[in-house]
């Protein structure tokens, strides 16, 4: 289940800018939506202009440059210092390439993420004053190595920093340190890639040189696009270019790797879901400069070997994600309780550190919680957590801090390392923690706007390509069809999707549910429903027509709300916590009787539990509905298991009548509201 947010739109203004600036009511619509009101606002949207602003007003870039030229000048040894991922691995590429242009003294290194983790360690800078390196440049890390850049100092090492994460209270002593996120930060724009921040670092040593931009945009967007920051102000110029670039790129690298991962059509849907994933396999599971020499090479063969490794890497990745994703789900039916806390928390000394924050995002979507996968090990256990918005996860492990090692992140994700024995302890004390909130965040999907179905026209999916490229804080519009009736299910490609025939008075559509087959579909014909959908163009023998794509769907009138915060009033009572306003809900012998008589007569028995109490009436609250199955399944009545918002329910063969206050979940709660 999610709750559906759809924001309040201002029909005066959507009228002004149609008015004011001859747009399209379709477009006025989704800038008023996405607060793009202003004239400089929408012109600087939709301009065409991708310049970008000068570097050299960025605090310390000055420093930076100056000491780079130095360097290069008098020929002495340069080192760019990366990261694993693929906004680490295209900023190397960005300096790496464009200082050999230069024909400096320049190699680069990235860490082992296993061996060396993230960042700078002093184990590198000694391999790094041995191959006699007398400055190190950062890209994308390096803010944080304190203790690193001091010792590089000891061996007259310097260092430029560049790194697009935030500071700590204190910054390193390094020659400069380019950091948006620094507190005396006063340049226009922040939410830089380290790819970005690379760009405009080569940008101001180049002399402003603006083709600088149009030959490296493709490697920048593509890190900007992978490491999701915001597609808005110069990172939106930057992708832009970088779409056209790589649409006609002279890298053999990208082309093979393009042609191997099945992309027909550039966009930073293609980088987000095909290019990056394949980028970062490499550091997962393999050696990320596999990825780095994919970027750099000019040969043809060894661009085919390199863009082949990092497919083969990307599929066992999913086959290592797939095999951890069918552990947890082993996991979770023989032990139910463990994804009803407020914070999941698994561990297994059988799963891959590499891919483990992956998996937690699976699970957090899953399951609409946060989640922290740990992989164990008999020393440190490494781990990675993800959140929902609203509950800051990294506050959630700092006041857990005392049982962790090391440990950072954001509200929305989290890494740490835990010794094994201190994995118990951790579960129970980051759950205290949720648990003293009324409420846990709900997962939630952002509808653009509800559409009317019979106004729906082709011309609409022209007018959102404006929109393009779609990231984080632009994301590709959502929109909800609201009482559509629906008509006919058709299983589509051998069963695995689903085509759904919908209408509304006179309008009648079509679409498209993947990665469902009719025995998963939890609705009947006839039945009103909600969609959320996208929509795309389709060209088919030469016409094209409106697809529309599902990506979510409930019974129209339900509250999903309202269900959703009783399946919490559920858990947190099944914790051992009683609440008296939430949980004083005692279900009487007719509720008990009316869930019998319909779980009896239905041919079902997977239900979604939206689904199910839909079914059911709003007379029975969730916590209740919840509480009778427990009950029942004590008693004999019925066998049951539930994943998540899932449930799988049996009938028993039950004779005669049997009374509820045998059952010991019964007097338990009896007991515990009379006492209240």
């Amino acid at each position: 289940m999610k709750k559906w947010a759809v924001p309040n739109l201002d029909r005066v203004m959507v009228k002004k800018l149609q008015t004011l600036y001859g747009l399209p009511v379709f477009t006025s619509m989704l800038l008023t939506i996405r607060g793009m009101t202003q004239p400089e606002q929408i012109e600087a949207f939709f301009s065409q202009d991708n310049e970008l602003d000068d570097p050299l007003l960025i605090k310390d870039m000055d420093k930076a440059v100056a000491r780079i030229r130095q360097a290069v000048e008098l020929e002495e040894k340069i080192c760019v210092y990366g990261d694993y991922d693929c906004d680490g691995v295209t900023s190397t590429a960005i300096l790496y390439s464009y200082l050999e242009s230069l024909f400096a003294d320049v190699m680069y290194y990235i860490p082992d993420r296993n061996e060396e983790g993230y960042g700078m360690n002093k184990g590198a800078v000694d391999k790094l004053h041995n191959a006699g390196v007398k400055l190190i440049i950062t890209v994308d890390n390096g803010i944080s190595a304190i203790d690193e850049i001091e010792y590089a100092g000891s061996f007259g090492i310097d260092v430029v920093v560049t790194d697009h994460h935030k500071p700590l209270d204190i910054l390193p002593k390094a020659v400069a340190v380019v950091n948006p996120h620094r507190v005396d930060e006063t340049y226009s724009f922040q939410d830089y890639s380290g790819a970005g921040l690379a760009l405009k670092l080569i940008y101001a040593l180049d002399d402003l040189n603006y083709s600088i931009i149009e030959n490296y945009a493709d490697l920048a967007a593509l890190g900007t696009v992978a490491d999701i920051v915001p597609l808005t102000g110069e990172n939106r110029r930057i992708v832009k270019t970088g779409l056209f670039a790589l649409q006609n790129t002279e890298r053999p690298g990208f082309s093979q790797l393009v042609e191997r991962a099945g992309i027909s059509e550039i966009n930073a849907g293609a980088i987000g879901f095909k290019l990056g994933p394949r980028i970062n396999a490499a550091g997962r599971l393999g050696s990320p400069y596999d990825a780095l020499e994919l970027f750099l090479t000019e040969d043809e063969q060894i661009a085919a070997e390199k863009a082949e490794v990092l497919c083969s890497l990307n599929s066992e990745r999913q086959s290592i994600e797939g095999e951890i994703m069918q552990d947890i789900n082993r996991m979770v039916k023989e032990q139910p309780s463990l994804t009803e806390n407020r914070v999941i928390v698994l561990s297994s000394p059988d799963w891959n550190a590499g891919v483990i924050g992956i998996v937690s995002s699976r699970i957090t979507e899953k399951y609409g919680k946060p989640s922290i996968i740990i992989s164990e090990d008999d020393g440190i256990c490494k781990a990675s957590g993800r959140s929902v918005a609203g509950f800051s996860l990294v506050d959630a492990i700092f006041e857990c801090s005392s049982l962790l090692i090391k440990y950072g992140g954001h509200p929305m994700a989290v890494g740490f390392s835990i010794e094994k024995d201190n994995i118990g302890a951790f579960t129970r004390k980051i759950n205290d923690y949720a648990n003293r909130l009324p409420y846990m965040p709900l997962l939630t999907l952002n509808l653009d706007c509800r559409l009317n179905p019979g106004s729906i026209v082709l011309d609409m999916v022209s007018q959102l390509q404006r929109f393009e490229p779609f990231g984080c804080h632009n994301p590709k519009p959502v929109f909800g069809l609201s009482n559509m009736r629906l008509d006919r299910v058709t299983p589509v490609g051998g069963g695995k999707h689903l085509k759904l025939s919908v209408s509304r008075e006179q309008a009648r559509l079509t679409l498209m549910r993947f990665s469902m087959t009719p025995e998963e579909f939890p609705f009947c014909e006839g039945d009103v429903l909600d969609f959320a959908v996208s929509l795309d163009r389709n060209v088919y023998q030469g016409k094209e027509s409106l697809t529309f794509y599902v990506k979510d769907m409930k019974i129209s009138g339900f509250d999903t709300e309202a269900a959703m915060y009783g399946l919490q009033d559920y858990e947190l009572y099944k914790a051992g916590i009683f609440v008296k306003e939430k949980h004083a809900q005692f279900p009487d012998r007719n509720a008990f009787a009316a869930v019998y008589r319909f779980l009896k007569a239905s041919k079902q028995t997977v239900y979604p539990l939206d689904v199910l109490s839909y079914r059911l009436g709003s007379q029975i609250s969730l916590f209740c509905l919840m509480m009778i199955l427990d009950i029942m399944n004590e008693l004999h009545f019925i066998e049951y298991t539930r994943d998540g918002d899932v449930l799988t329910i049996s009938m028993c063969n039950a004779s005669g009548k049997t009374e509820l206050n045998r059952s010991a979940i019964y007097r338990k709660l009896e007991e515990e509201i009379r006492n209240a």
